[in-house]
């Protein structure tokens, strides 16, 4: 039938326009992408007369999943810790879903931050350890847990001109998603917790950049019962030396 036609033809006209952006640049989701674990390295496609068909049906499926995963990015960055209305129209199960994915990203974060300390605590003042945890540049690809920014821009986001405030980080996202339906964002334990936490890590790195390790051993120590309080309002292991964290 015509329509059917049609549908055929769109499909195709999809594929085709994927293949071609393919080349172009590879896909990257945005930094709190509940879905970003989706493979994104794209090997050269195959333009052929004989591969031309092959490489349509081969990446017909890659169009869906990127539809998806660009979708579920979208509707994450639309989520502006506003409390329980960044979960309005969220069913149960996703609501549980996007908390799930926020505490796996949480938990690659502490674990960067253990290595950190382990760092700290040999004396380092830089070094590979501290770059996973401080750097603001986003990756180029996300690592295997989804993650497009080194830990500390992952758990609290990135800079913006007022100093107060950052955004994109998942930590206040995962805090606000215990809010209580029609409850202030401020009152929850979680949300407090995340605020008393989230400026402490300045310190240690201002130290480093003095290269003061005794000060940023100091400050490690002042950050971490912070961390391990929030933790716990999350519902994750309060306890840093948790295997989650390993």
């Amino acid at each position: 039938s015509c329509r059917s036609h049609a549908a055929a033809a769109c499909l195709l006209f999809v594929a085709v326009g994927a293949l071609s952006s393919r080349q172009a640049a590879s896909f990257q989701p945005q930094q709190c992408n509940a879905n970003a674990n989706t493979n994104t390295n794209i090997n050269k496609v195959d333009i052929t007369r004989r591969g031309w068909m092959e490489s349509i049906a081969a990446n017909t499926a890659l169009v869906a999943t990127t539809a998806v995963v660009t979708t579920a990015s979208n509707a994450a960055m639309a989520f502006d810790g506003s409390g329980s209305s960044a979960y309005a129209g969220k069913s149960p199960a996703s609501k549980l879903e996007l908390r799930k994915s926020y505490q796996q990203r949480i938990a690659a974060d502490v674990s960067d931050f253990n290595k950190l300390g382990a760092a700290i605590a040999a004396g380092e003042t830089d070094g590979k350890d501290w770059v996973n945890f401080f750097i603001q540049y986003q990756r180029r690809e996300p690592d295997a847990i989804g993650r497009s920014y080194a830990a500390l821009a992952d758990l609290r986001g990135t800079p913006t001109p007022d100093p107060k405030v950052f955004e994109g980080g998942c930590g206040l996202l995962l805090a606000t998603s215990f809010t209580k339906a029609g409850k202030p964002p401020d009152n929850t334990p979680a949300v407090k917790s995340f605020n008393k936490m989230y400026r402490s890590f300045d310190a240690i790195q201002a130290a480093g950049k003095k290269g003061d390790a005794a000060k940023a051993k100091a400050e490690y120590e002042k950050v971490k019962p912070l961390l391990s309080q929030y933790l716990t309002d999350v519902e994750l292991p309060g306890d840093l030396s948790d295997p989650l964290y390993q």
